[in-house]
């Protein structure tokens, strides 16, 4: 028998009887076994960059009794070749009552889909049992990760959006192509260590390997498993490990090393896919992705308006017309968490009729102000600054006229930096070289600034006063009326409450503007624009 017999012979036998594949470092222990060893640990762990105490102590002992486990008796280094060439002999020796080569092949299916069942671990995956649309990306996905083969794949969207549950779905529709299928989550931050720990036990387990104990030494184990295993890896709520503000796509302190992991499983050699769920792509992603390279990514956006009327009749909802639906499927972007919520509320206080709840203008329902808060806690200070004035300009605008709007001065590479972090993170929209806000955080952000600003004319304490225009006054005649409807108005109400009558707020209000225009030393800002709109809109 020659080298490459040996080592296919020795390969099919162990995954017959243990359900795994030699890796490549234990083929190549037993090709210098079977030539006599005349390349020792030393020559073989500098060749493949491990060290020769790993392989003497570790891989080797562990592969000689896997080996005596497969072939049912005590092999050693030195016996190994004979025992290979007997045993085929064994089996070439001719048998009586052999079963057919067709039901053979059907056993052997079997075997083979019972070896994957058995080794998959969901973790915190969700049920998918129900779930609507998402035809093309589920197709998308396969063809990348099945056909394509690509090493990794990320999947990034705001929060809510359905990446969870499409990846769910995506992988119970693929498991059966692959060896291993691990589910894991980072919402609880673990470390880069404790991932590739867990990720090695689990494929171990099932060959009785000891782990090493460095780093990059676990990382080259689990490539090495990688290559010889199909296995897909499932990693959620990758964004818990990045940094917030606008350094996106950068880890937090002592969690570098995921980087670390993402480029070796992007740039190797393997058959088998990462998939990564995040709000925010890491960097890593960034600079490798690409259309026709093995590492790729997908912005989810929100569901159809077929797939939303689902989700509204699964919740009891109904419309008098499609149209109405549409409406509120498109307010909320097609999210299907904030469509779940909103539906909640739409049963609850109105009995399911989508029509009456739109009367109220009301998107930001209680429910779904802790959800957006999550989105607006990581921003920098500058990132909720476009978002205030993302808010306020109520329509698409370019990176020039948002610089022209923010005070005080912002530089034009800082603004396109955290313009370009907020895009990634999957938190502002991009049309025509212009950036907007999804519909319910225009809602939910022009609320927070009325009830700062209300806040601050009560206490004189002006900031957002200062550095915000309630009402551009050069904008289009449309524009003007909304920011009037939904910005100036809602200010006026809340003051009205606050100072119990229009006369007590007016004098307030020309108290502060004499004090600001008395104040000729000191920029104001808006604070002077701002009152007088508030002045004209009382009078």
């Amino acid at each position: 028998m020659n080298i490459e017999d040996v080592l296919n012979f020795t390969d099919s036998l162990v995954f017959a009887k243990k359900g795994i594949h030699l890796t490549d470092l234990q083929r190549t222990i037993i090709q210098a076994a079977s030539s006599g060893l005349r390349h020792g640990y030393e020559e073989i762990a500098q060749a493949n960059g491990y060290s020769p105490n790993y392989l003497k102590q570790d891989v080797g002992p562990k592969l000689w009794q896997l080996l005596s486990d497969v072939f049912g008796e005590k092999i050693k280094k030195n016996n190994f070749r004979t025992t290979v060439e007997r045993q085929v002999s064994l089996l070439e020796t001719p048998r009586p009552n052999l079963v057919e080569k067709s039901d053979k092949d059907s056993i052997n299916h079997q075997e083979k889909i019972c070896l994957v069942n058995q080794w998959q671990d969901w973790g915190d995956a969700p049920d998918v049992s129900i779930f609507y649309d998402r035809t093309e990306e589920l197709a998308q996905l396969e063809q990348w990760i099945i056909n394509a083969g690509c090493r990794i794949v990320g999947l990034v969207g705001m929060g809510g959006i359905g990446k969870t549950h499409l990846s769910a779905k995506l992988a119970e529709q693929i498991q059966e192509q692959f060896d291993y299928v691990i589910w894991r989550s980072l919402c609880n931050a673990p470390s880069p260590q404790q991932i590739l720990d867990c990720w090695l036990q689990f494929i171990a387990k099932s060959q009785g390997t000891d782990l090493p104990e460095i780093a990059n030494d676990k990382l080259s184990v689990l490539i090495d498993y990688l290559r010889k295993h199909r296995c897909l890896l499932i990693l959620d709520d990758v964004e818990t490990v990045l940094c917030d503000g606008d350094s996106t796509g950068f880890y937090k302190q002592s969690y570098e090393y995921y980087g670390e992991i993402l480029k070796r499983l992007g740039e190797c050699r393997h058959n088998s896919c990462l998939l990564l769920i995040s709000r925010e792509k890491p960097k890593e992603i960034a600079l490798m992705q690409g259309e026709t390279l093995p590492v790729r990514c997908l912005n989810l956006r929100g569901l159809s308006v077929s797939a939303g009327l689902k989700i509204l009749q699964l919740k009891d909802c109904y419309c008098n017309s499609e149209a109405e639906c549409r409406v509120l499927i498109e307010q909320y972007s097609g999210n299907p968490l904030a469509l779940k919520m909103v539906a909640a509320e739409i049963r609850e206080l109105f009995e399911g009729d989508v029509a009456e709840f739109l009367k109220y203008n009301t998107l930001v329902i209680e429910e779904i102000r802790p959800f957006l808060e999550q989105h607006l806690i990581r921003l920098s200070e500058l990132g909720k600054t476009i978002f205030y004035w993302l808010a306020i300009n109520r329509k698409p605008v370019s990176i020039n006229e948002l610089q022209s709007d923010i005070y005080p001065y912002i530089s034009q590479q800082a603004l396109i930096k955290s313009i370009k972090s907020l895009v990634q993170s999957s938190l502002i929209e991009t049309k025509d070289n212009q950036f907007y806000l999804q519909q319910v955080l225009v809602e939910y952000v022009s609320s927070l600034l009325i009830e700062r600003v209300c806040e601050e004319i009560e206490t004189g304490e002006l900031f957002f006063l200062k550095n915000y225009a309630l009402l551009k006054t050069e904008a289009e005649k449309h524009i003007r009326k909304a920011q009037i409807s939904f910005i100036v108005e809602p200010v006026i109400e809340k003051l009205l409450v606050v100072f119990q009558n229009k006369s007590n707020l007016l004098v307030h209000l020309k108290e502060i503007i004499s004090k600001e225009q008395a104040n000729l030393s000191e920029e104001s800002g808006y604070v002077v624009g701002n009152i007088q709109n508030l002045l004209c809109q009382l009078l």
